[in-house]
């Protein structure tokens, strides 16, 4: 099991990649459940938002880009019927994630592979639809990986985005703020495995993200890569914030 400092540094001495895996890696077996209560108990509404979001025929092909444990796949495969392909690059995330498939017989329907965002080997236009969930604080350049996404999107395809946020209205950032740097390291310290290490990068993650990456820049990125027309809409007062668009 890593040790996953509060701040930046094992980001950068790592790398992205290997940062994420280690983190994720000591949280993997008890995500789903830890996940939920950590997000105000929003976890899943959100997960069923944005795919709610999504227009799908059962014949079409879906990439969730760090799937984790394959939640949003799952919810893709039971509302439209069609094949996802599930992207993670850590190996313990992935095989909760498989369990997950296998306890709900989606191995037909539902395809994992080790991969990562920032590159992948799917050739242009591949994908009808493309999601992602809290990925771009864990990549290098969160802008490149956008422009990946959409290369492996079929024109007329649509890319949805769920990521946490801080809210505009400024007593919701307060007491966001105040959960995520003072409240949630402590919840976390009896939690199984990495969580407590998780809980303390948490809030300055959010924060260091959100101050690079504004929702204005991230339309902006949105719009260089093909998407004209981005529908933001803010969750639970502007701390998640889901995005979506159709490729022109």
């Amino acid at each position: 099991m890593s040790i996953v400092p509060s701040n930046f540094d094992d980001v950068s001495s790592k790398g992205h990649t290997a940062f994420a895996q280690n983190l994720f890696n000591g949280i993997a077996s008890s995500y789903d459940r830890w996940a939920q209560i950590l997000a105000l108990f929003q976890y899943l509404r959100w997960r069923k938002f944005i795919v709610s979001k999504m227009t799908l025929q059962p014949d079409d092909t879906v990439l969730d880009a760090a799937t984790g444990t394959a939640g949003v796949a799952l919810e893709i495969a039971r509302r439209y019927g069609c094949r996802v392909i599930g992207l993670d690059v850590t190996p313990l995330m992935l095989e909760a994630g498989r369990k997950e498939i296998e306890k709900y017989n989606m191995n037909g329907r539902i395809q994992l592979v080790q991969g990562t965002a920032e590159q992948m080997d799917f050739p242009d236009e591949t994908f009808d639809a493309v999601v992602s969930a809290y990925l771009l604080r864990y990549v290098k350049d969160p802008g490149a990986t956008i422009g990946e996404l959409s290369r492996v999107l079929k024109h007329g395809g649509q890319l949805v985005s769920l990521e946490f946020g801080l809210s505009p209205t400024r007593w919701i950032h307060a007491l966001w703020l105040a959960y995520m740097r003072t409240i949630l390291p402590v919840l976390t310290i009896p939690a199984p495995g990495g969580w407590h290490e998780t809980g303390c990068f948490l809030g300055p993650s959010i924060s260091s993200f959100c101050k690079s990456y504004p929702i204005s820049r991230l339309e902006e990125i949105w719009g260089e890569h093909g998407f004209p027309t981005v529908k933001i809409k803010y969750l639970l007062g502007g701390v998640a914030m889901a995005m979506w668009g159709k490729k022109t």
